[in-house]
């Protein structure tokens, strides 16, 4: 029963690709970038006080209401990671960064009420990386799932879930007891395409162009798509056999006389959905005939109705050594133990399917700026979001008897609460610089700081009462660090046309986990697993990336 139980478990663990959580939830839909014209990047994001720019339509509203001319502006552009991608996978990706116009309709006081709409990626996903530990020490995937399932089933219960024949390989002996295999490498690759954008509706103004006010409706939709590989290698076991040829037991030989047992899991998820969020915002100058001025903003969560479809494919196979090395090679000779038909592979069920509402955290921004004589001009800003207030919920429909049909909201307790224990509020730091050496260029230079959005003792733990959960493949997280963004730019302008290109380079590193460890480490019977690891050691990824972005503007 504890064979069958383990199969099942492991095939119910991974009935589909990474399940939304905490850390999906943050890669999907927690902006740590900028994005949008040229100028916009060039300065570093940072115009919430200075204003004036269509890119900040999000960032501070209020700064529509300092054009003072009618605008539209085109942009495009391009990005490459630092890290090599995998292999058949490009390094750079192109992209269409931003639309947007403004109109201005001034009034006979001197006042202005302004119109704007402007469409601009807040996320690009193309990225390829993979991560292979050579160290685990026999940790192993497959013992922390067994661990989960001593958690979540009775040994002697009853299995609602999937056939035994689902599973990916034997970690019980016929007697009940534990093979005990020894983990000793994995490899885990991921590329992802698609992107986060926004469409933001804003009306805006100015009175006496000392204060301005504006308020921002922004719909954001999400297309992301992830393809990933996980392969797992170790010990295997080696069946003893008395001189009539009977078996009589096995054992697992530590210096690899045992041959192997390997498996790899090929993932396909795609997220797909909406939300609305709503932002407003303010500049004041309190000084009269004085360009110094401050900003304040304050941005709703974000509301999204989301849908997720996955497929899986596993394949597995255990091998036995024969006990000889290939002429002229210190290597071991493998065969399929008991022939091929222990080379199987399974496919994902047809109704993988998932709906589901997120919420993203508030956020505040303050900011300030001021103009020198119109030759200089600087912005900086402060941005606090509540990152760990993110909340996950399902979308439950219920029929009031009439034939209509109300839509409620049921929060998923669970994950919330992982989500409050592990992230953390991020701090945003936007400094930005707009030098005009002659009367047609002009110089720029942005620096953004973003702190890190988990807390440095989070863990991606699977073992929370939460309905996703019964929706996950991937045990795989990442826990990033701060990351640094560093921007150049130029622009010209002639006659009301303006040319302006940008160049950015986003800089941050993430500590790779293939699976937690914590319940083969702590609990039994996991311990009879060979291990001489204290703890899984993480793999540092490279997440570093070039940015290249071209903008054309016309103001009338």
């Amino acid at each position: 029963m504890k064979k069958i139980l383990i199969l099942s478990f492991l095939s119910f663990a991974i009935a589909s690709a990474q399940a939304q959580d905490t850390y999906m939830n943050d890669r999907l839909t927690i902006t740590s970038d900028i994005n949008g014209t040229a100028r916009y990047v060039g300065m570093g994001g940072a115009v919430g006080a200075l204003g004036g720019e269509i890119s900040g339509i999000s960032q501070n509203p209020a700064g529509i209401g300092g054009f003072s001319r009618s605008w539209i502006s085109l942009g495009m552009g391009g990005y490459a990671q630092a890290a090599k991608p995998l292999e058949g996978d490009s390094r750079a990706h192109y992209s269409f960064d931003q639309v947007g116009f403004v109109v201005v309709l001034p009034s006979d006081d001197g006042n202005r009420f302004n119109f704007a709409i402007n469409y601009q990626r807040k996320l690009n996903f193309g990225r390829s990386f993979m991560a292979e530990n050579k160290s685990l020490g026999g940790l192993s995937q497959a013992a922390q799932l067994a661990g989960l399932a001593s958690l979540e089933y009775s040994l002697d219960g009853a299995l609602p879930y999937c056939s035994p024949y689902m599973g990916l390989y034997d970690v019980y002996r016929n007697d009940g007891s534990f093979y005990g295999f020894r983990a000793n490498d994995n490899s885990y690759y991921r590329t992802t395409s698609g992107n986060l954008s926004s469409l933001d509706i804003n009306a805006s103004g100015a009175v006496n162009n000392r204060f301005f006010w504006g308020a921002t409706l922004g719909i954001d939709f999400l297309n992301y798509k992830s393809e990933s590989s996980y392969v797992e290698f170790r010990d295997g076991y080696l069946l003893q056999e008395d001189a009539a040829g009977n078996i009589t037991g096995d054992v697992i030989p530590v210096d690899g006389t045992g041959g192997i047992q390997d498996y790899t899991l090929e993932a396909l998820q795609k997220v797909t959905g909406a939300g609305i969020n709503f932002k407003v915002g303010t500049i004041i100058s309190p000084i009269e005939d004085n360009p110094f001025r401050f900003g304040l903003t304050i941005e709703s969560p974000t509301w999204y109705t989301l849908t997720q479809k996955d497929a899986y494919w596993t394949v597995y196979s255990r091998y036995k050594n024969l006990g000889e090395t290939l002429p002229g090679s210190e290597q071991w000779s493998y065969n399929y133990l008991s022939g091929s038909g222990n080379y199987e592979a399974y496919d994902s069920p047809d109704d993988n399917y998932m709906e589901f509402n997120l919420r993203t955290p508030w956020k505040f921004r303050v900011s300030l700026a001021d103009v020198h004589e119109g030759l200089l001009a600087w912005d900086v800003e402060y941005e606090y979001s509540l990152n760990n207030q993110t909340k996950m919920g399902y979308p439950t429909r219920e029929s009031n008897g009439w034939g209509n049909q109300s839509t409620r909201t049921d929060q998923d307790r669970g994950m919330n609460t992982m989500t409050e224990n592990i992230a953390r509020g991020v701090h945003n730091l936007r400094m930005g610089l707009e030098v005009l050496p002659s009367e047609h260029w002009a110089l720029r230079a942005g620096y953004n700081f973003y702190s890190s959005p988990f807390k440095s003792t989070a863990r991606y733990d699977q073992s929370i009462n939460s309905f996703a959960m019964n929706k996950t493949l991937g045990t795989d997280f990442t826990n990033l660090g701060a990351a640094h963004i560093i921007t150049f730019g130029f622009g010209y302008h002639i006659k009301g046309f303006y040319a302006n290109a940008a160049y950015k380079y986003r800089m941050q590193k993430g500590d790779f986990y293939a699976f937690d460890d914590y319940y083969q480490r702590k609990l039994t019977p996991e311990a009879q697993f060979i291990t001489d690891a204290t703890s899984l050691k993480p793999v540092s990824v490279n997440l570093d990336r070039h940015d290249f972005t071209f903008t054309l503007g016309y103001e009338f």
